[in-house]
């Protein structure tokens, strides 16, 4: 019954949709048609307008009567639908003696033939100042653009209703009379206002640019009224009039006018209305005595079975799987009873795989992360002990593109004056990368020591070639900085050249031939390259992860792309250098997946003059000790008494504290802490935690009692008090805040 009813609706609302839209565009055809019919006519008449231009040049340029005389009654004989046509010349244009000229040809309504008129072309005749010559001449503003008058009522000729088309005669470009085709529109205006689809609709007939009525059924408007009197809006496509609805059909004719036919709303769908009322009828008798049979053979044959399915169904709701539906009638309620019982078993096997699955997959999740923590602790953190050296400033950072990855990077003192420097990438990602990740380090670590950078990677790729099954192989560079020659001596097998910066200089790429990779080929053999590196100089390392990050658009960030970030930032020191390439990838790629691994390290060279020193942790507390050890090693540098570096600690315990407890809502994020002693002491910390401003945070009010007083704010005020300035700015997504004493 559903169905039927559901198709019955379907149905008569389909058939009621394609009927009204076909209704409207009947109604809207007939139109276009009858438009279609003064467009052809008008646009016969421009052309002939055109013709008697053309005319007009040509017995101006012969300077000839007989000529213009047999050109416009040649004219108006090929027309058929025009009363009259001609050129008219302005003032003394063609005859310099002569203040009125031209030619004019009207059609004899008794002989049907075209006839010269010289009347107009007389003293008494003052053609110049006649509204359709005026209206003609000024409205054309190059040769053959046509211009259609308003309609008028000709008193001399005629004497009925008329319009007029015409063009303008050109002479180098300059106007000198214009050439007119006549038309007597009674006929098609009585033809156009007997439109009429429906028994009362009715017809308006205008000009809407030249705001003027040719003919307007049931209104009080007569012809050459405004159409400010029509008392609706003529664009309008839905209206009221008289208090009845109404529907425009309109349509422009080439001419400027519009044929607008208004029908009343209720009289276009009449028809349609009257079959849907009967059939409706018709099917609301039939649903109701089939839905009656219906109910009775249901009753009889199906209720009981249904019970008894219900209330199985209702133990299968409460979870009691193990519920079996005893129906074994051969109908369909014994096949669903059937199909019920094994559904139940297959969700019941479903459940307890998934369930399952669910374990596994959180094991394993467990697992990653277990071994992701495990893969960070081999690669260095803790950057504290070279931040006590005062020859360079070192940093470096990875991010896998899974839960663990195959890029890593390295760096340990050889010895005193010797500083060992390894980037490497693994072919693959993922576990089986991760852990050769951490075998490579662990070799070259290894066999560092008493070899050159060539000697140990010779020892690590041969023992990496051993019992490697599923022929992973890497790429690094391993190097060894000397940090009283300047030199740096390196090994590039297989992997991206790093970036060199001299101290005034900018970035650019080291002219290095990349070698065999490791773990392929036991005997490779490896040529060292040197570069000598000064006071000021920094060296960049990558993996491929940072050149080919990919954008939504499959664009590559590109070897280009990196030398000018890095040239954007080469001013600053090597933690802030690889947090602003970083921030420059992911602008880049604008949050699309991560595909590779990506490792970063930078190596600057100090000045014997610098006198700020850098350190970088995460924002937690467990940190502050570090941060307190750098701050207190850097001042017992100068000459500050005790009291006062103990003052300068805590404010800078305080602020550090703030930054780890409320700058990061969901993971810590990073802090630098640089400490200048150049001209007193300057301690900047940065985060890119959410903005805070200390410094515009109300001191607090030490008259209240302590539990008067709103929580926060003593720590800051305290800071304030002890140090001579401090600064606050907001730069790059950057809490930027200094603090001085001199």
């Amino acid at each position: 019954m559903v169905v039927i009813g559901t198709s019955y609706v379907l149905y008569s609302s389909a058939t009621t949709a394609n009927y009204r839209r076909l209704r409207v565009e009947i109604f809207q055809k007939t139109i276009e048609i009858e438009a279609e019919e003064v467009n052809k006519i008008a646009a016969a008449m421009e052309k002939s307008a055109v013709f008697y231009a053309i005319g007009g040049k040509i017995c101006y340029e012969e300077q000839s009567e007989k000529i213009g005389e047999n050109l416009v009654l040649e004219g108006l004989d090929s027309l058929g639908t025009a009363i009259g046509g001609g050129f008219w010349f302005e003032p003394y244009a063609f005859n310099p003696s002569k203040l009125r000229s031209g030619h004019y040809a009207y059609l004899n309504k008794e002989t049907h033939e075209a006839v010269i008129e010289k009347k107009y072309f007389t003293e008494e005749y003052d053609y110049h100042n006649r509204s359709w010559y005026r209206e003609i001449l000024e409205g054309v503003t190059a040769p053959h653009q046509v211009v259609w008058t308003k309609p008028y009522v000709d008193d001399i000729g005629a004497l009925s209703l008329m319009t007029t088309t015409g063009t303008g005669i050109f002479i180098n470009e300059k106007l000198i009379g214009i050439s007119t085709i006549d038309w007597q529109i009674n006929d098609i205006i009585e033809k156009l206002i007997n439109i009429n689809p429906t028994r009362n609709s009715f017809v308006l007939l205008c000009v809407p640019d030249k705001d003027y009525i040719i003919s307007s059924v049931f209104t009080d408007s007569f012809t050459g009224d405004s159409l400010k009197s029509i008392p609706w809006d003529i664009n309008s496509d839905h209206f009221t009039y008289n208090k009845q609805k109404y529907r425009r059909f309109g349509c422009y004719m080439n001419n400027g006018w519009l044929l607008s036919v208004q029908i009343p709303e209720n009289e276009m769908f009449t028809q349609m209305t009257r079959q849907n009322i009967i059939f409706s009828t018709i099917m609301e008798i039939s649903f109701v005595l089939i839905l009656i049979l219906a109910y009775l053979l249901i009753s009889r044959f199906i209720n009981a079975p249904i019970k008894k399915l219900t209330k199985g169904v209702a133990q299968i709701e409460l979870g009691n799987l193990d519920m079996k539906i005893d129906i074994s009638s051969k109908d369909e309620i014994g096949q669903l009873a059937k199909t019920f019982n094994k559904m139940t078993t297959d969700l019941k096997h479903s459940i307890e795989e998934n369930v399952r699955e669910r374990e596994e997959k959180k094991r394993i999740t467990t697992e990653l992360s277990i071994a992701r923590e495990i893969q960070l602790s081999f690669l260095k953190n803790d950057f504290f002990e070279f931040h006590q050296r005062d020859e360079f400033e070192i940093f470096a950072d990875m991010a896998a593109a899974k839960e663990v990855g195959g890029d890593l990077y390295d760096f340990f003192l050889i010895d005193n004056d010797n500083l060992a420097v390894v980037i490497a990438d693994v072919s693959g990602k993922g576990i089986p990368a991760s852990l050769f990740m951490v075998r490579t380090k662990t070799l070259i670590n290894n066999f560092s020591y008493g070899k050159s950078p060539k000697e140990a990677l010779e020892a690590v790729n041969k023992n990496m070639c051993e019992n490697n099954e599923a022929c992973i192989f890497v790429t690094a560079i391993y190097g060894v900085y000397n940090t009283k020659t300047g030199k740096f001596t390196f090994v590039n097998a297989g992997h991206n050249p790093p970036l060199l910066k001299k101290k005034d200089g900018f970035f650019e790429y080291i002219n290095t031939k990349p070698q065999f990779v490791l773990a392929v080929m036991q005997d490779t053999e490896y040529k060292e390259d040197e570069i000598i590196l000064e006071k000021g100089d920094t060296l960049f390392f990558y993996t491929d992860g940072v050149t080919e990050a990919m954008n939504a658009d499959k664009e590559l960030f590109g070897e280009d792309r990196l030398k000018d970030a890095l040239n954007k930032y080469c001013s600053s020191f090597p933690n802030d250098l690889i947090f602003n390439i970083k921030k420059e990838v992911n602008i880049f790629t604008e949050g699309a997946e991560q595909s590779d691994d990506i490792a970063m390290l930078a190596l600057r060279i100090n000045e014997d003059n610098q006198t700020e020193k850098q350190i970088s942790v995460s924002a937690e507390i467990k940190q502050l000790s570090r941060v307190l050890n750098f701050i207190t090693t850097e001042l017992k540098k100068t000459d500050y008494e005790s009291e006062i570096q103990n003052k300068i600690e805590m404010a800078s315990e305080e602020i550090f504290t703030n930054i780890a407890d409320y700058a990061y809502e969901n993971e810590p994020g990073k802090v630098n802490i640089a400490v200048s002693a150049a001209d007193g002491i300057k301690i900047t910390f940065e985060d890119n935690g959410k903005p805070f401003n200390p410094t515009e945070y109300p001191a607090p009010d030490l008259e209240k009692p302590l539990k008067d007083r709103e929580i926060g704010g003593l720590g800051l005020f305290l800071v304030k008090q002890v140090m001579d300035k401090v600064e606050y700015t907001r730069e790059n997504d950057k809490n930027i805040l200094v603090i001085s004493k001199k």
